[in-house]
């Protein structure tokens, strides 16, 4: 009888056995991965050329070295150099000043004045920060779209992305957490304090809130939170966190005494500082987190001069949030500046030690880096006042319409902080080392802008 091949009727068909004979292949039973050359006018395999480039280059057997093969044939090259994986670690500075509490600190100064070209030989390198400005200013004419797509094959840790999170944030405070161990260690009397507090400051949609009561709770703790963001847009997104985080029994939003979540309002900061204190029965918080970004469409000088603002109000937040011996994250962006290297100053008086770090998930031409602060030496200490202060200043210049742009300058005096040669010589070196793997960053992913795919032959 014929049978039709293409039914169930057919007797070959019908007799395959359910489970399979041939043993499942290993890494022992598989042949090494030969790379294939795709012709360029095949563009349909450009992805596939990536996945072995993280391979050695296939050895070559003697048969296929006296093989008379055509000049085109390249399918023993290697399509892409090997890749290190790339290894980090935390270099932190301490402060070898005493500190006394109650006491204000040194050198602070506060100066208005008009928008200037600061001299980047005081805390960088003037001329490796005007290649990377060069170079930021090639980016500007390229495409979105084309612009991922060279920053997706650029960027050896972009396919982090989220990882399990909701938030690419999270995998970067991972990322700080495996190497200074924020959630891991009790450093603190486990009879006392039977709940790990947090406060998470302008977060956006929570990336961090996410992985800290993930790793608590992974841990079997006690973990409760508080957080504080803008709300529309920048708001928290709490049914998109992992349900294993538990965040609705175990973090609540606030948006501080005027319902918006703006901490440039002196009164939604104080706001949020007595909600958490009361919230941890007046002892602070053991880990403040300041992950914050904003949403201004406008000139350049504004931008820098919203971000200066939001950096300052949330280091107010954390002074007011944060207990003694209690660990603070700030994502930083340029430190060039004397308002941003007096900020950092004001850290690293105000803590045992300081480090700035850009983790390997953060993407790499991009300013974006991270100061990891431990250890504060006293919560709530005596420049709070002085910080409200420069914070009016920044909303007064807001809300002036008289005279040219204007901009706090300087709240740290420059000569103070000279005199620290181990924090000038810190602070030059790690502006000098993220500028230049910065530029060459740009340089990598203007260059998969130009040619889309640089390992064909």
């Amino acid at each position: 009888m014929n049978y039709d091949p293409y039914t169930d009727e057919d007797p070959e068909y019908r007799n395959t056995p359910l489970v399979s004979p041939i043993p499942r292949p290993t890494r022992e039973t598989c042949p090494p991965l030969q790379s294939q050359q795709q012709h360029r006018s095949d563009p349909y395999q450009q992805n596939y050329h990536g996945h072995n480039s993280y391979h050695s280059a296939p050895q070559t057997s003697t048969h296929s070295m006296n093989m008379d093969t055509s000049p085109n044939d390249h399918s023993n090259q290697p399509i892409a150099p090997q890749i290190e994986i790339q290894k980090q670690s935390a270099n932190f500075l301490s402060c070898q000043t005493p500190y006394k509490e109650g006491k204000p600190i040194n050198g602070l100064k506060l100066v208005v004045g008009p928008i200037i070209e600061p001299d980047y030989n005081q805390f960088c390198n003037t001329d490796v920060v005007q290649l990377l400005l060069d170079k930021k200013k090639e980016l500007k004419n390229i495409p979105y779209e084309k612009f991922t797509a060279a920053r997706g094959k650029s960027n050896l840790y972009e396919k982090v992305g989220q990882s399990i999170f909701m938030n690419r944030s999270a995998s970067k405070l991972a990322c700080l957490d495996a190497l200074v161990n924020f959630t891991g260690v009790k450093r603190y009397d486990p009879v006392k304090d039977l709940v790990f507090w947090f406060t998470d400051l302008c977060g956006g949609p929570g990336g961090f809130s996410e992985y800290i009561l993930w790793r608590k709770h992974s841990y079997g703790e006690k973990v409760y939170g508080w957080g504080i963001t803008l709300t529309g847009d920048q708001d928290y997104d709490l049914n998109r966190f992992r349900p294993d985080t538990k965040v609705h029994n175990c973090f609540k939003p606030s948006y501080g005494a005027d319902g918006t979540g703006n901490l440039y309002n002196e009164e939604n900061i104080r706001h949020f500082a007595n909600e958490v204190i009361m919230g941890t029965k007046k002892e602070g918080a053991d880990f403040v987190t300041a992950d914050g970004g904003f949403d201004v469409r406008g000139r350049e000088h504004l931008q820098e001069h919203h971000l200066k603002q939001l950096i300052l109000c949330q280091i107010i937040t954390m002074f007011m949030t944060l207990k003694k011996n209690g660990d603070f994250v700030l994502k930083l962006f340029d430190v060039f500046t004397p308002f941003t290297a007096g900020m950092v100053w004001i850290l690293y008086r105000h803590f045992e030690k300081i480090c700035i770090i850009k983790p390997l998930p953060s993407r790499p031409a991009n300013s974006e880096r991270y100061i990891i602060c431990r250890n504060l030496r006293e919560r709530s200490p005596q420049i709070v006042d002085f910080l409200f202060e420069v914070n009016k200043k920044f909303n007064e210049i807001k809300s002036s319409s008289s005279g040219g742009p204007q901009d706090v300058s300087e709240i740290v005096d420059f000569n103070e902080m000279n005199q620290d040669e181990d924090f000038i010589d810190y602070l030059k070196m790690s502006n000098m080392k993220i500028a230049i793997k910065q530029t060459e960053a740009l340089e990598e992913l203007l260059k998969y802008n130009s040619d889309p795919y640089p390992f064909y032959f």
